[in-house]
């Protein structure tokens, strides 16, 4: 059971390797050693040889040989216990194939464990339930060698048609939840990933594709980012296994959501930087963490605008904890790009809410989204007060009668 949780040591390097590519961190000795330490552990013999290449490392021929000696060894005891079981149950000779295609991808040979999972996969005469599992293999592979988002999308197709024509079980189709949300953050598709992960954590199984502290962190980004401000806290901290995870193991992720759900935005910037330099270390979040940084200093600002007419340039400086230039020239370029609707009154040094007429030429200035919300809610009040009034003075004029 307690490797059925456990994700596979190996997983972890891809992230290793990603961080050593970055132009700050490929010096960085304690993650080349750590790297290293992971692939002697696992007899890397392929993975070594395909980092050495990529970081032009020296090739150290007798600890490659001693691994890839490991290696072969391995994969020939494979052979002859699939050899030697091939009358036997069906079931123990799919189980040997599969231990072959887990230490094929263990050891990092890419080459290898494709072409078996794509024969596997291919193969009509395997059991359907071991077709999916070839399929997930293959996600696996492309998953931890450089995120191949294409190869990746083309899994996901392959294997929700399978499972579909296949009547797939539960465990398969809530596994392919998983897969697919990692596979919608990959192409920035945040509200697909957010309601994928928000379905699958009660039921996560899927760990040898990612430890669950991942995918809690990755069900927190989407959330953050996709859904809004009134589903944030039924999701997160009404949810029963993520408000406990966030309340005991990851309580940096929900200072993170607290903080822009309260308003204490000086403290989410501040989280949203922690946030940002862990998604430039995440080879799947890489390319977006511009663009999700972006987009949350986005929601912060129509979150603090939405309440007022207009805000002094000064306090939106104080309540993020910026300088007055810093939030002018945020507010401009947002207002500019059409993406805040408001407008900078310079001589008052206020902002200005507003909204763009059918015209799009001119900006009015009207109250803000909550505050017309109440206006209607005030002027429906007092005419529904009014016929109320006047039937009671009908109902009066009778009984005085």
């Amino acid at each position: 059971m307690e490797e059925e949780t456990t994700t596979p040591a190996y997983m972890q390097l891809a992230a290793i390797r990603f961080c050593l590519s970055l132009p700050e961190l490929k010096n960085h000795h304690e993650l080349r050693s750590k790297l290293m330490e992971g692939i002697r552990e696992g007899n890397m013999a392929p993975y070594y040889k395909e980092v050495c290449e990529e970081f032009n490392w020296p090739l150290d021929n007798g600890l490659f040989k001693q691994m890839s000696d490991a290696n072969t060894k391995r994969i020939l005891e494979l052979d002859q216990e699939h050899d030697k079981n091939f009358i036997d149950e069906e079931d123990q000779v799919s189980g040997i194939w599969q231990a072959k295609l887990d230490y094929l991808c263990s050891i990092g040979d890419q080459q290898g464990a494709t072409t078996l999972a794509e024969t596997k996969f291919n193969d009509k005469s395997v059991p359907k339930s071991h077709r999916i599992d070839a399929i997930f293999a293959l996600f696996r592979i492309a998953y931890f060698h450089g995120c191949n988002i294409r190869l990746m999308k083309s899994v996901i197709e392959k294997a929700a048609d399978l499972i579909e024509t296949s009547g797939g079980d539960w465990s398969a189709r809530n596994k392919l939840k998983a897969y697919e949300g990692i596979w919608s953050l990959a192409v920035r598709d945040f509200t697909r990933a957010a309601n994928l992960f928000v379905d699958v954590v009660p039921t996560f199984e899927s760990y040898e594709l990612a430890s669950f502290g991942t995918i809690i962190r990755y069900t927190v980004y989407a959330c953050m980012i996709a859904l809004p401000r009134s589903e944030l806290k039924k999701k997160l901290m009404h949810h029963g296994v993520m408000a406990q995870a966030l309340n005991s193991e990851f309580k940096d992720l929900k200072e993170y959501f607290l903080s822009l759900y309260e308003g204490r935005y000086s403290d989410f910037f501040i989280c949203l930087a922690k946030v940002e330099n862990d998604m430039k270390k995440d080879p799947l979040l890489y390319p977006h963490y511009r663009h999700y940084n972006q987009a949350m200093r986005l929601r912060a600002y129509k979150q603090i605008l939405q309440a007022y007419r207009s805000l002094s340039l000064d306090y939106m400086a104080k309540s993020f904890g910026v300088t007055v230039d810093f939030i002018e020239s945020e507010v401009a370029r947002f207002a500019a790009a059409g993406r805040l609707q408001c407008k900078i009154d310079s001589v008052a040094g206020a902002v200005v809410t507003c909204h763009y007429t059918h015209s799009k030429s001119e900006c009015q200035t009207e109250a803000p989204e909550a505050t017309l919300v109440r206006g209607t809610l005030y002027q429906s009040t007092v005419k529904k007060g009014d016929i109320l009034l006047n039937r009671l003075k009908k109902l009066a004029r009778i009984i005085d009668f």
